[in-house]
């Protein structure tokens, strides 16, 4: 009952001719979690949500070695209400039957996100990532903004379907900078929209109790915004990119490539952003 309203009243808001967007997701160890994974077999349920379920590495190896799973709720309490014991394997393969007939559930890789994740090095200060944007490009903290910005990988390929196809690294590293630089002037841009969106509530003819919780909303989401200048730089068209260099998706030199390329994104990124903390600042926290 609680995603279908969540999902309503998602659908019920739109801005400029916009619909609303949302992903619900939920852990793997959550006692109601196979309830969550079957939400959207029925055709017309849940229609204006995406939904993902969190999956942990020890959930992955029960199901691989064909062993049960523990979940409970609370899920990270030391004394949960409920707990049950289930099987890892058949619920790994009621996903992939699920994801195929209705392309949902989404697969978080839970543990791996938050392993990589850079905020939460940052947990002490409120930069504890709890879920994503709705379609799930990326991790994000509470009241944390979602700044997209994709690299088209294929463009990066020099004479694509050839035998003298190759990936312009240079250019790669280039442009990664340049993406970053990008990202950080959105930010700013962002936060002047956000002062006019406070500005004109603190304005509104509403008395103060009933305009409290959205001011209060979007104060949060400055403070944010503020403090971890976070940028959603990522890439598009890996697919297409292996295609023009002549290799099958899957296959370990394949896997092999697009790590190198992934690893090229992160290592540019991160030098970008010391560069940026030099020239402008570092970020307050």
């Amino acid at each position: 009952p609680f995603m279908e309203r969540y999902s309503n009243s998602t659908r019920e808001v739109a801005q400029d001719g916009r619909r609303g967007a949302l992903m619900l997701s939920l852990s793997i160890k959550h006692p109601d979690a196979e309830r969550f994974i079957d939400a959207k077999v029925d055709t017309g349920k849940v229609t204006g949500a995406n939904v993902s379920i969190k999956i942990d590495d020890e959930f992955m190896r029960a199901a691989l070695a064909g062993k049960k799973y523990h979940q409970q709720f609370p899920i990270n309490s030391d004394h949960p209400k409920y707990e049950q014991d289930i099987d890892a394997k058949k619920l790994w393969e009621k996903i992939i039957h699920n994801a195929w007939k209705s392309a949902e559930p989404g697969v978080l890789f839970w543990d791996t996100i938050i392993r990589e994740s850079v905020p939460d090095c940052y947990a002490d200060e409120g930069f504890v990532t709890v879920s994503t944007n709705p379609c799930g490009e990326i991790p994000l903290c509470p009241y944390d903004s979602c700044r997209l910005l994709a690299l088209n990988l294929f463009s990066y390929v020099d004479n694509p379907f050839t035998p003298e196809a190759k990936f312009d690294f240079a250019k790669f590293r280039e442009h990664v900078g340049k993406a970053m630089h990008m990202m950080d002037d959105i930010i700013d841009l962002e936060l002047e929209k956000v002062e006019q969106i406070i500005e004109k509530i603190a304005a509104d003819p509403e008395d103060e109790d009933v305009r409290h919780v959205e001011l209060e909303l979007w104060k949060k989401i400055r403070t944010m915004a503020r403090k971890g200048r976070r940028t959603g730089l990522g890439i598009t068209a890996e697919g297409d990119m292996l295609a023009a260099l002549g290799l099958r998706y899957g296959s370990q030199e394949a896997i092999d490539f697009a790590v190198e390329v992934q690893k090229t994104l992160a290592v540019e990124a991160y030098r970008a952003s010391v560069k940026m903390a030099a020239e402008r600042g570092a970020f307050p926290i």
